[in-house]
């Protein structure tokens, strides 16, 4: 008998940043790691290279991030806390400029994982971008992750 167990995945991914939330079996059948990652390295041609490394607006975006996320879930009854480190190694790749942020979710209902997954992904830009940016008037709605890379893409060459 296999005893590995199917575990559900939500994932936004692309050169730019990843946001994974996956089931956490092992810790309760509601309970997920909240996996987040940033690569500041792409961010710099974004930021026309006006912050040193760790005053780079993506670093402090995806700290921030945590917070909002811890937030916004404990107004749908989540109880976020600090964890996951191991479990969301694999979320980013293991290169030079990706920064990382983790923790687990209690209690979450897996209907409210693809709104949770928006918010983060939205977030992570609004945070973002407009320090990248001042005056970049952000889109309502972030498309597909490849659609999302593409228009970063365009934003770093201008």
């Amino acid at each position: 008998m296999d005893s590995r167990q199917r575990v559900s995945s939500y994932e936004y991914k692309n050169v730019f940043l990843a946001i994974v939330i996956r089931q956490a079996p092992e810790l309760g059948s509601d309970a997920f790691f909240f996996c987040s990652g940033i690569n500041l390295s792409r961010f710099v041609p974004l930021a026309r290279q006006s912050f040193g490394i760790c005053s780079n607006p993506a670093f402090k975006g995806l700290q921030l991030l945590r917070a909002d996320v811890s937030a916004f879930v404990r107004e749908k009854g989540v109880t976020p806390r600090s964890g996951g480190e191991k479990s969301c190694g694999d979320t980013s790749p293991r290169e030079d400029g990706w920064y990382r942020e983790s923790m687990v979710l209690e209690n979450v209902s897996k209907g409210f994982l693809q709104e949770l997954l928006r918010f983060s992904v939205t977030s992570l830009l609004q945070r973002v971008l407009p320090v990248c940016r001042p005056g970049l008037k952000l889109p309502a709605f972030f498309p597909d992750p490849g659609k999302l890379q593409a228009y970063l893409e365009t934003l770093g060459r201008t």
